[in-house]
């Protein structure tokens, strides 16, 4: 478990003893989505709290990372999950080890095993009106459990007007209230029991023998047990999900429409005990948060052929009174990518430094200092 005084965490009403007299709530969600959608800024934004280390590439989430928020007598748990990515991509772009794959490719299904309510987050920015076909084989499975539309990125849409069509593709023309979804341009905002009737060109699930025989027979199996074409042939012309309650449009990275999502989570939640302490908005170890953010700053910062081949690992962790030093190390496979890490006059790993440190201060709330060091072999790499 993560120690607790790492983190300087409130939340915006915290709980006292009247408490004690008020019946508690509790929302658990899972945060899907295919990989670069902003899920894990999102996330953050959501617990008001920097917990998931975000970087412009892909693949910066490697695993499924826990995150809560108290409000008054609710708690909200996110479960913030990988990319949805095939075998390939992990083994080919992401440079990962068999095991380490393995519960990538996995960890995305794992987060709605005990979820309550699914968000599946979309880049509004995305080229191409669908959604990713190995989520929707999750929701196909999980057709149980309650779900919202996140359109992301919404900062980067010059004429929103233009996602209302998209989004009528995206939830098959409805929500699953049976309204429609109208295409007449209109103020984004929340999506819900207000919209008016509008047609739908949206794709129909195939009613043929062999389609069915083969969709009743893909969803025995978990989504990372299915291979990457068996899903995308699956749901070749299946653009969107009919099941969608609500959709919100948000920017992760303005804060826009974040407190209207959150309000509603919360207005959402159903009687039942915490998850969590209010004191640890995560189970995820202080080590384990440090390593992560030494990733994405590699990732930020170096190009992706070495970037992704690159371990980070902790050599020291010193806390002196209220004083956290840190020593990371990054382990490369080569001396020559080393050489690229550390940069020119030593300039890329002190941006990396300064990344980490930048994050891990505003992460704990404490003085701290993240020095680096580059190794190939177990032998130190020196610029030069």
């Amino acid at each position: 478990m993560i120690i607790k005084s790492f983190f300087r965490y409130y939340s915006l009403n915290p709980t006292t003893s009247k408490f004690s007299e008020v019946q508690q709530k509790c929302l658990q969600l899972a945060v899907i989505g295919s990989p670069n959608v902003g899920k894990s800024l999102l996330t953050n934004n959501l617990v008001r709290c920097p917990l998931s280390a975000v970087s412009s590439k892909m693949d910066t989430t490697t695993r499924n990372i826990s995150a809560s928020i108290c409000e008054d007598s609710t708690q909200l748990v996110f479960v913030d999950s990988p990319g949805a990515v095939s075998t390939s991509h992990v083994r080919e772009t992401m440079k990962q080890r068999a095991s380490q794959g393995e519960r990538l490719l996995q960890d995305p299904e794992k987060a709605l095993r005990n979820a309550q309510h699914i968000l599946v987050v979309q880049d509004s920015t995305a080229p191409g009106s669908y959604i990713h076909h190995r989520v929707l084989h999750m929701l196909h499975r999980y057709s149980h459990v309650p779900s919202t539309l996140v359109m992301n990125k919404i900062d980067l849409v010059t004429r929103r007007s233009d996602l209302l069509p998209l989004v009528e593709i995206l939830t098959n023309g409805q929500l699953s209230d049976n309204q429609k979804i109208a295409t007449k341009p209109a103020q984004i905002g929340r999506l819900g029991k207000s919209l008016t009737t509008a047609n739908s060109n949206c794709s129909i699930v195939p009613t043929d023998e062999k389609w069915q025989n083969s969709y009743r027979n893909l969803l025995q199996k978990p989504t990372f047990k299915c291979s990457f074409s068996e899903t995308k042939s699956l749901f070749r012309t299946i653009y969107g999900w009919s099941g969608f309650e609500r959709v919100f449009f948000v920017s992760s990275l303005s804060g826009e429409g974040i407190d209207d999502l959150r309000t509603h989570l919360l207005n959402i939640s159903p009687s039942g005990d915490w998850k969590m302490e209010q004191s640890t908005p995560t189970s995820e170890s202080a080590q384990q948060l440090c390593i992560d953010s030494i990733r994405a700053a590699v990732l930020d910062t170096t190009p992706s052929d070495v970037a992704y081949t690159i371990v980070p690992k902790i050599v020291e962790w010193d806390e002196n009174g209220e004083v956290l030093q840190i020593v990371g190390e990054l382990k490369c496979k080569k001396s020559r990518d080393g050489v690229l890490v550390i940069g020119k006059g030593g300039r890329r790993i002190s941006e990396i430094g300064r990344r980490v440190n930048e994050h891990l201060h505003s992460l704990f709330q404490r003085q701290l200092y993240c020095r680096l060091i580059v190794t190939h072999n177990g032998k130190l790499i020196t610029n030069s």
